[in-house]
């Protein structure tokens, strides 16, 4: 007996509705329910990815704060500490150039992590 497949994509489609830009810097989420100190992971005209305990609810609408800009958001997805939120109106190019640079340094790597001694939490 012969099985037949349909024909798989050889891509994967983007959901986003623009490319994500590493930045590292401290932000804050608020909603009506609650305030959250974080991490800026990524951002792009159109939203971005916190980094938070125990983030707000998906549809959550908030406004996200970082350096000296301001967005009304609503949040999208959530899996574990982090969070990504889609902008309401989208964000001027020069609001996400201007976002601090990704973080630079040393790799994390297994020889540079003590015996018994856990990870700590990016900075």
């Amino acid at each position: 007996m012969r099985q037949e497949f349909a024909p798989q994509p050889s891509f994967v489609a983007e959901r986003r509705g623009a490319a994500r830009s590493r930045v590292a810097g401290e932000a804050r989420l608020q909603t009506p329910g609650g305030d959250w100190q974080g991490l800026l992971w990524d951002l792009s005209e159109s939203g971005a990815r916190i980094q938070v305990e125990n983030p707000p609810s998906v549809g959550a609408t908030a406004l996200l704060k970082w350096e000296a800009n301001e967005w009304m958001c609503k949040v999208v997805w959530t899996i574990g500490d982090m969070c990504g939120v889609a902008f309401e109106r989208k964000i001027a190019v020069a609001a996400v150039r201007s976002a601090p640079a990704e973080r630079t340094g040393p790799r994390a790597s297994l020889d540079n992590i003590p015996p018994g001694q856990r990870r700590s939490r990016p900075v």
